[in-house]
């Protein structure tokens, strides 16, 4: 007989977060996720004591996921652009954890600025700003903030309202809205 298989906290993340991806944060459940585990709930339980700690942890699990994702695109040119394509990507296509990582208040109690820096692609991306525009570092994080909120209303009217902004008009806008606020920056009105 084989040895039994041992449910860690990995392996019921991942599936919380199939399902999140599947059916919403809301279909995450200790039964939902020992059901797709093939296990009892007595794992769910003994790992996340409350339905809040398995949705929190749901939500830090996608999180580190999709800022893995992000990072892959440092290698690649176009770092900021392919995080633009990337979040309008989410919104138009896997709306659910669009929703998971944007709209679930996963974030609880933080400032915006304080929950984006918690990620190392927010800092990446700061870095190469104060490069590129020869900003200060604190110019910068202000320019990430509101193109970041631009740019999550837009993709949130896509993911919500099905708005039909294409990839070009997207990127158009938050290029130029990122120009203009680099302007300001350097004018000192910002």
């Amino acid at each position: 007989m084989p040895p039994k298989q041992r449910i860690t906290k990995e392996i019921l993340l991942e599936h919380a977060f199939q399902i999140a991806g599947t059916d919403g944060i809301s279909a995450v459940t200790s039964r939902s996720v020992a059901k797709s585990a093939g296990c009892s709930i007595q794992p769910v339980f003994s790992q996340f004591p409350t339905m809040e700690q398995l949705r929190q942890a749901t939500f830090d699990f996608a999180c580190g996921k999709f800022m893995d994702e992000v990072l892959d695109f440092e290698k690649q040119p176009g770092f900021f652009e392919n995080i633009v394509l990337w979040t309008i990507d989410l919104a138009r296509n896997r709306p659910h954890l669009y929703r998971l990582l944007y709209l679930s208040g996963g974030f609880q109690g933080k400032t915006f600025v304080d929950a984006m820096m918690r990620y190392e692609s927010n800092q990446k991306i700061i870095a190469r700003m104060a490069t590129r525009y020869g900003l200060r570092a604190e110019s910068c994080k202000d320019i990430l903030m509101r193109s970041c909120l631009f740019l999550l209303g837009i993709g949130t009217m896509i993911c919500e309202n099905h708005i039909s902004y294409t990839n070009e008009q997207v990127l158009g806008m938050v290029k130029q809205t990122v120009a203009d606020m680099v302007q300001g920056a350097k004018r000192g009105t910002l």
